[in-house]
């Protein structure tokens, strides 16, 4: 059997229909991550209670009772989200346990039958793009184990890459569930601030923290995304918003936005080169009524990084500020440095970034009544070498680590859904992500575009070393 190549849904409706067992499923799915964690690092722990859970699912399966859309189907968490009973590190030393309590989106997923096969490395407290984690080791990615894998979910794409699980949860502060799927070849969805509880969940940056799902195919995340969104009376930035269909039925109509400035500026010549082809053949296979594109303006850019940077290191040092000034030593060197670059942060600046972000966030919504969708590329360059700091783009040197981020972290500081998607490999064989932005709770929609590129920007999933 070749399970890892399945989708979820096909593992749900054998384990529901009695065709598979829950534990044959994860005992398949441990067996991978034994053969293969020590080389890719993608899990900091695997489950030790996995059987136990598959077990309970088939006793419930056989006594008639519904096991629920996700029937053991092995779901991997980032270990930033507190699970019960399971060893969880938030990717540090300072406060390694073992929670008597699980975030509500880890509890929404195993009610719904999701077994969770781990917890899965990310770069340390969530804060970096590359999952160098100097204390439970490197994440590689699986289509060269020389490259970086994105972060700070690095764990999450690795394990989906190279078969390890078929779902995960992630975080995204400014692109850490959109950098690790773009640089790994999977899918990942950054939803509306809100539409997913954070609960549970060790902040990075409060108001820019987003949890959200990834796994091999849009259509797996939209399954996944069906049962972690709702409302959370107890997490005071949880939104209600009207019960919906992942995904919806395509519009009848479609505006796609390319921004003029910015987003394609500073790209990799071949990553570039590889988005202009995904874009010349969804011109061509795309229907005449879903064929508007439009080129345009994004306000405020010149402004938006920095006002980005400003929120992100003030937020994070006011999380870690006593275990700073008393533990300084038990951090890797990167975050350190990070979280010290908030002393040089005066008041003034953080009131001007947060009034840049109202001001952003106003004229996305003028941008929106324009288009339905923007398109960028997810990542600007594809995956680096591990240890790398430095990459030329064009004439330009860039700092990888912030680089990275360049064309994610935009829609962190407005709270709007972006989804990834696979879209081709630059010349090396290193896969290259393609950005879909939407208005608020536009996710159906942006699911449902994205199955559509999907089938016509076809991509093999499963990295070839794993399958």
């Amino acid at each position: 059997m070749s399970l890892h190549t399945w989708s979820l849904r096909h593992i749900a409706q054998a384990v529901r229909s009695g065709e598979m067992s829950a534990v044959t499923v994860t005992r398949y799915f441990l067996q991978r991550i034994d053969l293969w964690n020590s080389s890719l690092k993608a899990f900091i722990i695997s489950s030790d209670n996995a059987l136990e859970q598959a077990a309970a699912m088939d006793a419930l399966r056989n006594s008639g009772k519904d096991p629920g859309p996700l029937a053991g189907v092995p779901i991997a968490i980032k270990d930033l989200l507190d699970t019960e009973g399971i060893q969880t590190t938030y990717g540090g030393r300072h406060h390694v346990h073992i929670p008597d309590f699980s975030a509500p989106v880890v509890t929404l997923l195993q009610q719904a039958g999701a077994i969770v096969i781990g917890k899965t490395n990310l770069h340390e407290y969530a804060y970096g793009t590359t999952t160098e984690n100097p204390h439970y080791g490197i994440s590689r990615n699986p289509w060269n184990i020389n490259k970086i894998s994105g972060g700070s979910s690095g764990g999450n794409g690795v394990a989906l890459a190279a078969g390890l699980c078929l779902g995960a949860v992630g975080t995204d502060t400014g692109g850490s569930i959109r950098i690790p799927a773009a640089l790994c070849g999977t899918v990942g969805l950054k939803p509306t601030y809100g539409l997913v509880s954070k609960r549970g969940v060790f902040p990075l940056a409060k108001s820019l923290d987003h949890v959200g799902p990834m796994a091999n195919s849009v259509a797996d995340v939209a399954v996944l995304l069906s049962v972690l969104a709702g409302y959370d009376s107890l997490d005071p930035d949880s939104c209600q918003s009207p019960a919906r269909k992942y995904p919806a039925l395509l519009p009848q109509t479609l505006r796609i936005g390319l921004p003029k400035q910015y987003f394609y500026d500073r790209c990799h010549p071949n990553l570039l080169q590889v988005i202009q082809t995904a874009f010349k053949n969804l011109r061509e296979h795309l229907s005449p009524e879903l064929n508007h594109w439009v080129e345009l303006e994004i306000p405020l850019m010149v402004e938006v990084p920095e006002a980005q940077r400003v929120l992100i290191t003030s937020e994070a040092r006011a999380v870690h500020n006593l275990w700073l000034k008393s533990h300084p030593a038990l951090y890797g060197e990167d975050v350190r440095t990070r979280l010290m670059e908030a002393d040089d942060i005066r008041g003034d600046q953080y009131v001007w970034a947060a009034q840049v972000r109202r001001d952003f966030t106003a004229a996305m919504e003028q941008v929106f009544e324009q288009v339905d969708v923007l398109l960028t590329p997810t990542t600007p360059i594809p995956a680096t070498n591990i240890g790398q700091v430095k990459t030329h783009v064009h004439t330009h040197e860039v700092n990888v680590r912030s680089h990275l981020t360049r064309n994610t972290h935009p829609w962190n500081l407005t709270g709007l859904p972006a989804l990834t998607i696979p879209c081709g490999f630059t010349h090396d064989g290193l896969p290259v992500g393609l950005q879909i932005i939407g208005p608020k709770f536009s996710e159906p929609k942006l699911l449902s575009i994205g199955k559509l590129f999907e089938q016509i920007l076809v991509y093999p999933g499963i990295a070839p070393a794993y399958r």
